[in-house]
C-alpha cells in the first residue's frame, strides 16, 4: 500500500515522469483535473475557488475569506481519502505536506535547471524567450506562496522530500527506474498495515471536522481534530462554552471514534470591556 507524492518545478518534465510511473506501476493517479472534479462534485467547493485557490498563494482579500478555509479542509479531506485507497500517485497540491508522516508514503522532487526548464517550455509551446520565463517565474512564484500560505513550508526545502531528481541528469525512463528502486529499496510496499492506520486516522480526524464545522457549523476557532488509534483529541477555542461539549457530543457519534480527548478552550469574549 504505497503512497507516492509528487512537486515539480514547471518545465522540469515531473507531469511526464509522474504518468509513466502511474502506467508502469498501475497505480491511481490524483492529478489537477481529478481534484477539482472531486472538490467540485463531492464536496461542493465551486469551481472558481477551486481555481482561484489551486496552487498559488491568494490575492489579498481572499486571505480573510472563509472561502480559503473550506477549500483548505476539503482538499485535504480529498488527499487523504485518495491516499488510502493505496497504491496511489498525489500530484502537488502540497502532499508532502500533507502526508509527511504516513508511513509507506515517498515524497520526490523533480527539478531542473532554470535555463533548461525555459528551453522546454519555448520548445513545447513555441514561444519566445520572454514568454517563457514569465511562465516559469509565474509559476514558480505560484507554487511558493500557495506552500507558504496553506502549509507555512517553503516547498523547495529539500527536507521535505525523499528523493530529488534532476532531470538535466536523469531521463524520464531513468528518473522513473530510480522511484521505482525507491520503492523497494525503502520497503513502502511492506508498511501496508501501518499506512492504512494512520491514514484511517487522518481521514477520520477530517471527517470529524467537516461534522463539527460545516454540518453542525459549531464556531470554533483553529479548530484541530488530531486521531490516534481512533482516539481524538479535539483543539481550539470559543466564545461560547455550551459549544465545548456539543464538539465533543458531535465527536463521539462519529463512526469509528473509541474516545474523545476535549482541549477546546472557552476565552470569554470581552471586546469593549474596560
Amino acid at each position: 500500500m504505497a503512497v507516492i507524492t509528487i512537486s515539480r518545478q514547471s518545465g522540469s518534465l515531473g507531469t511526464i515522469i509522474a504518468k509513466m510511473l502511474k502506467e508502469e506501476l498501475h497505480f491511481e493517479y490524483l492529478d489537477k483535473a481529478k481534484i477539482e472534479e472531486i472538490l467540485v462534485s463531492e464536496y461542493g467547493i465551486p469551481e472558481e475557488h477551486v481555481e482561484k485557490f489551486d496552487e498559488k498563494k491568494p490575492a489579498f482579500w481572499d486571505i480573510f475569506s472563509s472561502d480559503k478555509d473550506r477549500y483548505l479542509h476539503f482538499m485535504k479531506t480529498a488527499i487523504y481519502e485518495f491516499a488510502r485507497k493505496g497504491n496511489t500517485i498525489i500530484i502537488g497540491r502540497g502532499g508532502q505536506v500533507l502526508l509527511k508522516d504516513v508511513p509507506g508514503a515517498l515524497h520526490v522532487c523533480i527539478v531542473a535547471p532554470t535555463e533548461l526548464r525555459i528551453e522546454r517550455i519555448k520548445t513545447r509551446y513555441n514561444y519566445n524567450d520572454k514568454l517563457a520565463e514569465q511562465i516559469i517565474r509565474h509559476s514558480d512564484s505560484g507554487r511558493t506562496g500557495f506552500h507558504k500560505f496553506f502549509f507555512h513550508v517553503n516547498w523547495e526545502d529539500s527536507s521535505l522530500y525523499d528523493l530529488i531528481l534532476n532531470t538535466q541528469t536523469y531521463s524520464v525512463e531513468q528518473a522513473v527506474n530510480v522511484i521505482k528502486a525507491s520503492l523497494d529499496l525503502l520497503g513502502t510496499l511492506h508498511q501496508q498495515e501501518e499506512t492504512a492506520k494512520k491514514l484511517a486516522d487522518l481521514c477520520l480526524g477530517q471527517e470529524i471536522m467537516t461534522h463539527i464545522a460545516y454540518e453542525e457549523k459549531i464556531p470554533i476557532q483553529f479548530l484541530e481534530a488530531q486521531v490516534q488509534n481512533g482516539v481524538v483529541t479535539l483543539r481550539g477555542s470559543t466564545i461560547t462554552s455550551d459549544d465545548i461539549q456539543r464538539c465533543e457530543a458531535v465527536a463521539r457519534q462519529v463512526p469509528g471514534v473509541k474516545d474523545v480527548v476535549n482541549e477546546i478552550y472557552f476565552i470569554p469574549n470581552t471586546y469593549g470591556m474596560a
